[in-house]
This record gives structure tokens, sequence and C-alpha cells, in this order.
């Protein structure tokens, strides 16, 4: 079955995502942001990266920028918006659930409504498999609410389909999957949209991780080359 993210034209889904009373855009970016200012990592990975929402708000010191996303032509994108922008971007087209695509460790993993369309279990094993040992992952789940439809309705209606292939994830389920495999939730906390959805976003790390430096952002990709966007 080919998975209905493949048919979502990019200005589509910006449409969707920006519409006032959704407006989860924004909503994503300035969670990104917050993150990236916590945290200052030198290196970052964005799953399900679109056209790149929330790049611009990187800050100069994140010395490598790796973005990953199911839809090439999204990816594509990203590279002709951000690639002058970025000096260091890795942008991979693919499904991250498959073994192929892997990028060399990162400081900080943003999955922002991704865990909705994959198998989490694996995933998040995957995930923490790319950390540096100082890194963070850091998610944003939509959590159940009555009176909502799990996708918002909108004029986008090629956005519609992809409902078909979500699932929402519960906040403790993902806890659970990412502590047994020796990390720990060191934030949870409640956001609520514009249009009234309620999500939560979670960090996950360690206790008292060492700081590595900046060693992680000056390795080469394991995934060099047929990965990899064309320029």
């Amino acid at each position: 079955m080919k998975n209905p993210w493949l048919d979502v034209p990019l200005a589509d889904y910006e449409g969707h995502m920006a519409l006032p009373g959704i407006e989860q855009a924004q909503l994503l970016s300035d969670i990104f942001a917050d993150a990236l200012a916590k945290f200052s990592p030198c290196s970052v990975a964005v799953i399900g990266c679109a056209g790149g929402n929330g790049f611009d708000r990187i800050p100069p010191a994140v010395s490598r920028v790796v973005g990953v996303d199911l839809n090439p032509l999204f990816v594509a994108e990203t590279e002709a918006r951000f690639r002058d922008r970025i000096e260091h971007l890795e942008l991979i087209a693919g499904d991250i659930q498959s073994p192929e695509i892997l990028f060399s460790p990162v400081d900080l993993i943003f999955l922002g409504l991704v865990l909705e369309y994959v198998d989490v279990d694996p995933v998040v094993a995957k995930m923490l498999s790319m950390l540096t040992p100082r890194g963070h992952m850091v998610t944003v789940l939509q959590l159940p609410s009555v009176g909502h439809q799990q996708v918002s309705p909108s004029p986008f209606k090629k956005v519609s389909p992809v409902g078909e292939v979500m699932h929402l994830v519960s906040p403790t389920r993902l806890q659970d999957s990412v502590e047994t495999r020796g990390y720990i939730q060191l934030e949870s906390r409640n956001l609520v949209s514009q249009g009234g959805k309620p999500f939560e976003v979670q960090t996950f790390g360690t206790i008292a991780a060492p700081d590595d430096g900046c060693l992680a952002a000056l390795l080469s990709p394991l995934n060099s080359g047929e990965n990899s966007a064309d320029s």
C-alpha cells in the first residue's frame, strides 16, 4: 500500500498546517526553537522535516543539520530553501523505519508529530542509537481530544488521506519505550494549539551524560551518496 504522505503536495501540507485555527507549523517551530535554546546542540536531526519548518530558527552555532522526510519532494524543497543558509546540511529522503536510513550521531533529535505514523518501538530504539552520549530527543505527540478529528478538516483535501495511517501514541507508552533502553524522561509538558488540540512535548536524555564537545558534528554521515537529496 502506497503511503499517502507521498501524494501530499508540500504547498498543501504547509497551507494546512498554517491555517488559522490549526497553526501547528508555528507550534512545532516554536517547540524546536525552545529545544535549541535549552540544549545548545552542536548537531541536530529533524525527523519529518517537511519543507524545513523551523530550520530558520537554527542558530549559527549548530555546525551540522540532518533532515529526514519520507516525501522526496519535501526534501528537495528543503534543499532549495536552506542549502545556502546552512553550511553542513544533510538531507535524506526515505522512511525512517527503513534500515538503510541512517546518519551519524547528533546532539539533538526532534520528532514533531512523526511517531503517530510509524512503529514506535523500533523507531525509538533507532533514534536513541543515533544520539551522542550527551544527546537529547524531543518529541511532540498529538493527544486525544473530544470534538476534534485526528486530522483537522481544511480546504487542502489532499492532506486528509494521511489520517488513514495515523495512530495516536500515548505519552506513557513512549516514555516506557524510551526508559527500557536506558534513557529517562527529563521533562513533559502539555500544550494546546490555536485550534484547540492538545499536544504533549517530551524530552528524553540521561541524567549526567558527558560533554563530548562537538566531535559528533565533525563525523562524516553514514548515509553518504544515495540517501541524500540531489543538489
